[in-house]
């Protein structure tokens, strides 16, 4: 047999034993998305930002409207501004956190500071 044929013959057999592998089943992103949403929920990220939630959960809507429209490209966009939003979200949640400890640190100063006012008049 010429290499031609040989070469020919592998390429028939890769080419067949590709096509015969089992596709991966499509991932539904919009479940997805719901979960990652579920997720904020739980963790308490909307009430650090209410407004932009109800966005979201007004683009999972569209997102959804789009994808029974068969309209992919829309679809698609959606899901990645939600998911853009969600961290958004998160990381407002955990500056209001930091915040948050930053006030507590600064109000314990002042008294800090008041008690060693104090301190010093007495001296």
């Amino acid at each position: 047999m010429s290499k031609t044929t040989i070469n020919l013959i592998i390429g028939t057999i890769l080419l067949f034993a590709t096509s015969v592998q089992a596709k991966k089943p499509k991932v539904d992103e919009i479940l997805i998305v719901q979960k990652l949403i579920s997720y904020a929920y739980e963790q308490g990220y909307v009430d650090s930002a209410p407004i932009e939630m109800s966005a979201v959960e007004k683009k999972v809507i569209l997102a959804k409207e789009a994808k029974e429209k068969r309209n992919k490209k829309l679809s698609s966009k959606l899901i990645m501004e939600i998911k853009s939003d969600l961290k958004i979200i998160e990381k407002r949640s955990e500056v209001n956190k930091l915040n948050l400890k930053l006030s507590e640190i600064q109000s314990k100063n002042m008294k800090n500071q008041q008690i060693l006012d104090e301190l010093k008049e007495q001296l």
